[in-house]
């Protein structure tokens, strides 16, 4: 499963461990800056449902 998440950069990595905790995390792209003036970033999980 993917998942966008968009959030503040500091926030980048309490989301990772989240997801961490939540799912079996496979992978997480470094943060993308939003376009326009907006202070989030957007960062892409790969997670695979825990049995």
């Amino acid at each position: 499963m993917k998942i966008r998440v968009i959030c503040l950069p500091d926030e980048v990595d309490d989301v990772t461990r989240v997801l961490a905790d939540a799912f079996d995390l496979i992978e997480i792209s470094a943060p993308y800056p939003m376009r326009g003036t907006s202070r989030n970033v957007r960062v892409y999980a790969e997670v695979r449902l825990q049995p």
